[in-house]
């Protein structure tokens, strides 16, 4: 560990270390609520289920239309409930970049869901179910993609007032955004073997909106705050993902619920 005495300046390895860290954990936590969120809500429509680090498998045959909306809509907006507590507890902290993360996966994960309804994914269910017309589910996915482009913009925006003291747009850009997104995202896809293709594909279609973080950086007008303990690392942080992981490995056999 990093002693006080130090800055990040100090200690280079310092500056993406944490980042990568609490990028990947908070990724998997939030997967996790998502997915759980799904199951509990099954369980208490007594719906059967297999619950995996990836998915809810859930058998809806025999739900009502109603029971099947509700099980769909339960992931997105648990995620948008932990995004949006996080952020409240993020803008009183204004430091805490877990608490950052954490925000941009929840709100993230129920922008994404509005993005797909026109092709794939819980809303896009729900609208299939409703019969809604593609005019409008074209209209509510373009309203996604705006929405979670604005958000990785915020985000990016932030990311460049928690960057080193002294540290350019570039190297804030690089140290904050790419390389945790990169070596981040690997963490958890490696983590979560074996998964389907076609949701690696799609975990990779997340990545992209990062590049929207990445003008925030560039563009952002914020100084960074000088305090360089944002980005030292502490033991706390591997053990928070050490546990995603463990949990990640536990759930990639699958729980199953029959009533």
């Amino acid at each position: 560990m990093i002693s006080e005495n130090h800055t990040v300046h100090d200690e280079p390895g310092a500056w993406f270390v944490r980042p990568i860290i609490l990028f990947g954990a908070s990724y998997i936590i939030l997967l996790t609520i998502h997915e759980s969120a799904h199951a509990l809500t099954a369980y208490a429509f007594h719906v059967p289920f297999t619950l995996f680090h990836f998915g809810a498998d859930v058998e809806l045959d025999h739900a009502t239309l109603i029971e099947q909306a509700v099980i769909r809509v339960a992931g997105p907006l648990c995620s948008l409930l932990v995004g949006l507590v996080c952020w409240f507890l993020y803008r009183r902290s204004r430091s805490e970049l877990m608490l950052l993360y954490l925000t941009t996966f929840g709100v993230g994960t129920f922008f994404g869901n509005l993005m797909s309804t026109a092709f794939v994914g819980d809303f896009s269910n729900i609208a299939l179910a409703l019969h809604l017309p593609m005019t409008a589910r074209y209209t509510v996915s373009l309203m996604g993609f705006l929405l979670i482009g604005g958000l990785h913009f915020m985000v990016g925006w932030e990311l460049r007032r928690l960057s080193p003291a002294g540290s350019s747009r570039l190297s804030a850009m690089i140290v904050m955004v790419v390389i945790p997104v990169v070596a981040g995202t690997t963490i958890v896809t490696l983590s979560s073997l074996p998964m389907p293709s076609a949701l690696i594909i799609g975990r990779l279609a997340e990545v992209s909106f990062w590049i929207f973080s990445v003008a925030g950086v560039l563009v952002s007008r914020n100084t960074p705050l000088g305090d360089d303990r944002i980005l030292r690392w502490r033991w706390l942080d591997v053990v928070i993902l050490a546990l995603a992981i463990i949990a990640t490995r536990i759930l990639a056999v699958g729980i199953p619920f029959q009533p």
